[in-house]
């Protein structure tokens, strides 16, 4: 039987919240790499920059997809009122201060020089703290969220927020990279490139990592394992993220850590790498979303399945998470 005929799947996240939490994933992970290498130093002036120009635009942009969905910035303020008791209501607080950070430092450092002083570097080293720590909650929150969705079977899973900031860490850092390759010299970025990608090799390995222990628990429950299942099958998920996502990004990562190549070449496979990378990001949130499917209740040896609401009309603030 076709899943989607007897509203099996859920249907009120798609695309404008998978563009929203990828988005959201660059701008945190952008600007937590950019603002973590301005308080190491020396040696990743570039990085810092890109991060922190990407970071807050990335967030509006986001924000705006959000909003798109939602279809009213009242309901956007009203999912905001129970910080209490709604992991919702947190993350709207949590991505406002977080916005607010990052919008401060990029302005502070980019148009002011207040880098320079002792004082002024101090203040800025306190911002980019403080930043860090909301952009690292704003990469988790929308992990939190589904992990708290008791509808969903396939999100109830402590490893989905572990999940989210690892590929948003990824997203952000190839960000980073492509903004390097055209903005910058080659000369000058040969060596940042290199360590770049050694580090963005890295993380590919752990985000391997993480959606691997993501499906194994995935495939432990009997109504999330028809949801793993279902993502599986999905030719843009194996493809499009598995292969084209994460395994050649890896690879090249790698060989460009490695690498002698002539400048042309090398950009080329920076490129190639990031720019996989980061629809591999997209592809891995759309594809967690549109395959959680609701549970089936088992009485008197009797099988029912749960019937997802209608996606229109929306009701009450809009943006709630099946339950």
């Amino acid at each position: 039987m076709n899943p989607e005929a007897n509203g099996q799947l859920q249907r009120e996240w798609g695309w404008w919240i998978a563009i929203y939490l990828f988005l959201g994933g660059i701008g945190g992970g952008a600007y937590t790499i950019g603002a973590v290498n301005w308080l190491i130093g020396e040696g990743a002036e570039a990085s810092t920059t890109i991060g922190l120009w990407i970071g807050f635009p990335a967030l509006v942009i986001g924000s705006v997809c959000l909003l798109a969905d939602l279809g009213s910035p009242t309901r956007a303020i009203l999912a905001g009122m129970t910080p209490g008791t709604s992991w919702m209501a947190r993350g709207f607080w949590i991505i406002s201060v977080f916005m607010i950070l990052a919008f401060l430092h990029f302005v502070l450092h980019l148009f002011t020089g207040m880098g320079d002083t002792a004082g002024g570097r101090s203040l800025l080293s306190v911002i980019a703290v403080a930043g860090i720590i909301f952009a690292v909650g704003t990469m988790a929150y929308t992990g939190i969220l589904l992990s708290t969705s008791k509808g969903i079977p396939f999100w109830r899973s402590g490893v989905v927020p572990v999940l989210f900031v690892v590929s948003a860490l990824v997203t952000g850092h190839f960000t980073i990279m492509l903004g390097m390759v055209l903005g910058f010299a080659w000369p000058e970025m040969a060596e940042p490139l290199r360590v770049m990608a050694l580090e963005a090799a890295i993380l590919v390995g752990l985000e391997v990592l993480a959606i691997a222990f993501f499906l194994q628990g995935a495939f432990g429950g009997s109504d999330s394992r028809e949801a793993a299942e279902r993502v599986l099958r999905k030719r843009s998920f194996v493809v499009g993220y598995f292969l084209l996502g994460l395994a050649v990004p890896l690879v090249l990562m790698v060989m460009a850590y490695r690498s002698e190549a002539s400048a042309g070449i090398y950009l080329a496979m920076i490129s190639l790498g990031a720019a996989l990378g980061l629809a591999g990001g997209l592809i891995l949130r759309q594809s967690v979303l549109v395959c959680g499917a609701l549970p089936t209740l088992n009485m008197g040896g009797f099988e029912f399945r749960r019937i997802a609401r209608p996606k229109e009309p929306k009701a009450g603030i809009g943006l709630m998470p099946p339950t």
